[in-house]
């Protein structure tokens, strides 16, 4: 029941208060500055006060964004048993006997101690606006990031530049900025990304920003870091995302082995590099993230072949046939998924393990294999590889005199 001011009876302490399409909460006839994520906690508390309102609930309105009930409700558990006193001088909320961080109901008398300016219902009815509105970003993200991890790069680019230009709250425009960073990315690599590096530094220093999307960032600016072999620069980055991230948190966490991955392999740590591929691996495997699965098995098969070039004969061949087995691997896992350039680079990591190993028959087959696909975003400098694989293929056969002529044919496409 709403209580009212015409009623002849005083508001209660919290009111939940709609002006212009932004819900506010008052304590006591005065503002609470909470972020608008916790705003939305309580008024969905308020309008069902009535019962217990559940984690999965909460976390499907905006901006409980990207947050798995776990991990949200871990964040509202910590926040109304240590946040609460300071900002209400009480604890207001009540959680069951062994549901705690699951289902959360406010500790208030709803006929005297609850206000709504101006109904309950309407305040219930921007609610239902809220969790469409979150639906419907939220549904645009995800088939953005379809897009691009199966190599639709341009199109993923393009829906994303129009979703930049709505108006987003902070944890969507992170979300879309570290999206477009990495479309920049698989074009032009860190060339590309450094034009994002000032708003992403500009994003973490934002209030309301989420866990997970502070992650996606600091991910973001650590790989363009280590990509720029500025590695004082990622290392920070790198620490901060390690006491940031954990197991449940699917995608990111793999994200953040694999480049962590990369950081150490550049700094010449392959052993512990190889660690972090195998923990993104597992971690990709898990949340069934196949784009993440090909990522960590063709880094792991670069690492073995790189192991292999300073090792002893006997372990040499071990470590080659190591990268081979990766690198195999993740070129099923790339055709399963359909990604052509995924496709292409794991066929010349499969070329030149057998290269390595001796095989040459089957180096000139994966050869094929790899310079069977058009259209690629840098098609020239792709099959340049190529070529210089394939003039070591004919100088281990002692065609010396073919050998030239691939070099020569890859020197021509660098050219143009």
């Amino acid at each position: 029941m709403q209580t009212s001011l015409n009623s002849g009876i005083l508001p209660g302490p919290l009111t939940i208060g709609l002006h212009k399409d932004v819900c506010a909460v008052r304590w006591q006839g005065q503002p609470v500055a909470l972020s608008h994520k916790w705003v939305v906690f309580y008024s969905l508390l308020a309008v069902h006060s009535d019962r217990h309102v559940s984690t999965d609930e909460i976390c499907d309105h905006h901006p409980w964004s990207r947050l798995s009930p776990h991990i949200a409700g871990r964040d509202m558990w910590r926040f109304t048993n240590t946040q609460e006193e300071r900002f209400f001088g009480r604890r207001i909320t009540h959680s069951p006997a062994r549901q705690a961080s699951k289902l959360f109901t406010l500790n208030l008398d709803p006929h005297r101690q609850l206000h709504f300016d101006p109904s309950r219902p309407v305040i219930a009815d921007h609610l239902r606006i809220l969790r469409a509105q979150r639906n419907a970003i939220s549904m645009e993200l995800s088939e953005c990031t379809l897009l691009l991890y199966a190599g639709l790069v341009d199109q993923a680019q393009s829906r994303l530049l129009e979703l930049r230009a709505r108006t987003l709250d902070i944890n969507e425009r992170a979300h879309t900025e570290t999206l477009i960073t990495m479309c920049l990315d698989e074009q032009q690599g860190r060339d590309g990304t450094v034009v994002q590096v000032p708003t992403l530094h500009g994003l973490l220093q934002q209030p309301g920003l989420n866990r997970l999307n502070r992650a996606r960032i600091l991910i973001r600016l650590a790989r363009h870091s280590t990509l720029s072999s500025d590695y004082a620069a990622a290392k920070p980055h790198f620490d901060d995302l390690r006491n940031l991230l954990v197991p449940e948190d699917g995608v990111e966490f793999c994200q953040y082995h694999i480049n962590y991955g990369l950081f150490l392999r550049r700094t010449g740590k392959l052993e512990q590099a190889i660690h972090h591929q195998r923990v993104a691996h597992e971690a990709a495997q898990t949340a069934q993230w196949w784009y993440g699965v090909y990522a960590a098995r063709s880094n792991l098969a670069l690492m073995y072949l790189n192991i292999a070039d300073g090792s002893p004969p006997m372990s040499r061949r071990a470590n080659l046939e190591r990268a081979l087995d990766w690198a195999m691997r993740a070129s099923t896992t790339a055709t399963l998924t359909r990604q052509p350039v995924s496709q292409a680079v794991s066929a010349v990591l499969v070329l030149r393990a057998f290269r390595l190993l001796g095989h040459y028959d089957q180096a000139r087959h994966w050869l094929t294999v790899a310079q069977q696909y058009p259209n690629l975003p840098d098609q020239a400098s792709h099959l340049a590889v190529t070529f210089d694989e394939l003039a070591l293929i004919e100088d281990g056969c002692g065609n010396h005199f073919l050998a030239d002529v691939a070099r020569e044919q890859a020197a021509t496409l660098r050219r143009h």
